[in-house]
């Protein structure tokens, strides 16, 4: 029950912070830090894939109706949920059993956290600003704008993910 409710206070935080602060930064037009797929990141492993994509469904909902993103949050997402394990595979080298539980990610080594976190973040921002554009006629900046607000958002998320993995999870 104590994790439910951390996953709870966690998920809370990090949609205020990206809705009320993140989203009203104008740094530059392409710096867009996003943390909100932190809360798909940082599920519990052992969860069967309908409930983090149910999860997934229901932050998306959140952020389009409080953003007017028309589903674009949703979109973006929903396959970043579906590629969580395959993403922990390639990081970690095992797949996730039905005994792990969610202290595998304060199991990792720092490297594989930061490439597993980092490797999601890529994957959610390649995919937002794909469908946010939905061209390719600026393709450098859309690449720029990929990788630097894959960058800050990491650099912005590492500190939650470390807090949240060394003291939340463990418990």
């Amino acid at each position: 029950m104590f994790k439910n409710i951390a996953y709870f206070w966690m998920t809370l935080a990090v949609l205020l912070l990206d809705i009320f602060i993140l989203n009203q930064l104008s740094i530059a037009m392409w710096l867009r830090p996003m943390l909100f797929p932190l809360i798909v990141v940082l599920l519990p492993m052992e969860w069967r894939t309908i409930w983090v994509l149910i999860t997934s469904l229901v932050v998306g909902l959140i952020m389009d109706m409080s953003l007017g993103g028309a589903g674009l949050y949703t979109a973006t997402l929903l396959p970043m949920a579906i590629m969580r394990r395959t993403i922990l595979f390639v990081t970690t080298g095992r797949s996730v059993e039905a005994g792990d539980q969610s202290s595998l990610l304060s199991r990792m080594s720092l490297r594989q956290l930061m490439i597993y976190v980092g490797g999601m973040l890529f994957v959610h921002h390649t995919l937002f600003f794909i469908l946010e554009a939905l061209s390719f006629g600026a393709l450098l900046q859309l690449i720029a704008t990929i990788i630097f607000s894959t960058l800050l958002s990491l650099l912005i998320a590492w500190p939650i993910v470390r807090l949240f993995t060394s003291k939340i999870v463990t418990k």
